[in-house]
Parts: structure tokens; sequence; C-alpha cells
């Protein structure tokens, strides 16, 4: 069934990690990341100089083993080996923590490029994929995640050639929107090309959730991402924010 929903719906999941009994110890390191991104900040705005620190939460895995080690979980492991195959390793990781006063992060997708310089394949199904991990439950006000079904591949009467944020999505795809609540210990696997937010937070508990995006051994990654295929103010190359080349692991 998760393979058919992964064809339809570009998306597969909710899975149960195996072992949660790590998921407390991250989100503590995640919340003192927090803070010392926010101390960075704090230094920025009182010293008038802008903040040139790399930013805290950014490529974790490759240097904490609590975090490391949740991708390294039985059944993730399982899931990924399933969906998508082995030679698959980890380029980008990054945590999202939602919480009174947190805003909304734009439709977006995670395809930054294709493969080198190459132009994007948007709808290229065979690399780029991501994982979204619940730390805490993510509910339907706490910040949810929604996706648009079935955008991993061409839509009649959408045209693709936009920015890859964007504030709305149109009409003819509103019915597409889908929520996405996640338990505390469950995951998703999803294309890259998926286009995907999480809404500002509106009460409740604060959220954590861990992203990883994924590529299959022998993509290169350039410098910056490529052109927009749009044209205009939106073909110009988007900086692949902060990569690290020593941000590469290997996942099966």
């Amino acid at each position: 069934m998760s393979m058919d929903q992964l064809s339809r719906d570009g998306i597969t999941g909710p899975h149960e990690l195996a072992d949660k009994s790590g998921l407390d110890a991250v989100c503590e390191v995640v919340l003192e990341l927090k803070a010392l991104q926010r101390q960075q900040n704090i230094v920025a705005r009182l010293t008038g100089l802008p903040n040139e620190a790399q930013n805290p939460l950014i490529d974790r895995h490759m240097d904490i083993d609590v975090i490391r080690n949740l991708y390294f979980d039985d059944n993730l492991q399982a899931a990924l080996a399933e969906h998508f195959g082995n030679g698959l390793f980890i380029w980008r990781t990054n945590f999202f923590v939602k919480s009174d006063g947190t805003g909304q992060n734009k439709w977006h997708h995670d395809r930054h490029f294709e493969n080198g310089n190459a132009p994007l394949n948007l709808f290229d199904t065979s690399n780029h994929y991501s994982i979204t991990i619940a730390l805490t439950d993510i509910d339907l006000n706490a910040g949810r995640i929604e996706y648009v079904r079935g955008s991993h591949l061409p839509i009649d009467g959408w045209d693709r050639d936009i920015p890859r944020h964007i504030d709305e999505v149109p009409v003819v795809v509103q019915d597409r929107v889908t929520p996405l609540p996640l338990k505390r210990g469950q995951f998703v696997l999803f294309h890259g090309q998926l286009l995907h937010r999480s809404l500002e937070f509106g009460h409740g508990d604060r959220r954590i959730s861990m992203a990883a995006r994924v590529l299959r051994v022998g993509t290169q990654i350039p410098d910056y991402g490529i052109p927009n295929p749009a044209g205009g103010a939106h073909s110009a190359a988007e900086p692949v924010a902060e990569f690290r080349r020593s941000g590469i692991l290997p996942l099966n």
C-alpha cells in the first residue's frame, strides 16, 4: 500500500521509528542549539554587524551521535530501501522548532539542484528525496505540515515554472492540499519536488521536527543552485545555503 501511496501522492507514511528511546535527548540538543542561534542573532543586533556564524541547527547529523543514530533506525532504513533503494546519502539536515509566535514556512519544494550544473528535471522520481521525523507530536494547530498531493508529477492546468518558494498554490490544486499531522517518533519519506509547507504556530505544546535531504550516490552537488526555468527575477541561481561537503553521510 505504501508504494502505491508514494506513486500516487509523492509521499509514504507515516511510519514508526523502531526505537524512540533517543527522542528526548535529541530534543534537548535541538533546544540548546536553538538557544545558541538566538544568542548569535542578539550579538548581531547589538553590534550592528551581520550574523555570519554557521547556523548551529544545520548538518548536526555529522557530529552528534543521538541525531545521527535516528537515520540508522531499523524501520527507517527498511522504509528507505523499500521505497527508494540503496546507494543513498544525506547531504543536508535541519530542525524546525515551532511555538508561540512562530510564523509559517512558505510553500516550497526541496529540489535545489539536479546533478552538478544540469538543469532541473523536476518530475524525475529516480533521485532527490526527503525525510521528516517528528521529534514531538505535530498536531493540526501546532504549525501543521501540509503538502500538495501528487505534486511530484505534472498536474494538468498547473505550470510549475515557478519560484521554489511561493505564498499560495493556485486554485487548480487547492483540493489537493493535505494536512500531515504526526505523532512523536513517526516519519515520512517523500520526493524532493513535492510541494509542502508548515503553517504558523497556533496553540499547544512546542513542536520539533527534523528534516533530511537525500541523494543517490554519484550525484554532484554544485556550489549554487541552478536557475529556475521561470526566468526573469526567478532565474537567478539560488545559493545552496551553508552547504558543507562534510555534511555528506552514506545512508545505505
